[in-house]
């Protein structure tokens, strides 16, 4: 019984120093200087998919490689990127002409959204695409 009392106090008391906080320091103490805290500068945002600072090559490899492997055309073989064919078969004479073709590809081909490659890092595939492949 006695022991439940004593429990009962401490508790009691952690309690009531929790409810009437700390003292406060006299006011014959001088305090320290407030300072006001610099402004929190956000944190840089993720570079946006045009600033990936890959080359045209490496954005081939990475997105175009693997069914347009040398220029190639794994799904329609007659359809290849070489520079001559593309401009007489679809009239693709310009980095430009590959980007709409990868926005909105004709059938068997991914579709390359702004959301998966952006407008600059397709231009790089496109123009690496017509000065490597004839």
């Amino acid at each position: 019984m006695q022991k439940r009392i004593v429990v009962t106090l401490a508790i009691l008391a952690f309690s009531a120093s929790g409810i009437t906080g700390c003292k406060k320091e006299s006011p014959e103490k001088t305090e320290a200087p407030q300072t006001v805290p610099a402004p929190v500068t956000p944190a840089p945002a993720t570079p946006a998919p045009s600033e990936t600072g890959l080359t045209g090559e490496q954005l081939y490899k990475q997105y175009c490689a693997v069914c347009h492997p040398n220029g190639g055309n794994t799904i329609t073989p007659q359809k290849t990127l070489g520079a001559k064919g593309m401009a007489e078969r679809s009239k693709i004479t310009k980095p430009e002409d590959i980007v709409r073709v990868m926005r909105n590809p004709g059938p068997g081909m991914n579709k390359f959204d702004e959301a998966t490659i952006s407008e600059g890092d397709a231009k790089k595939i496109g123009e690496y695409v017509l000065a490597t492949f004839p």
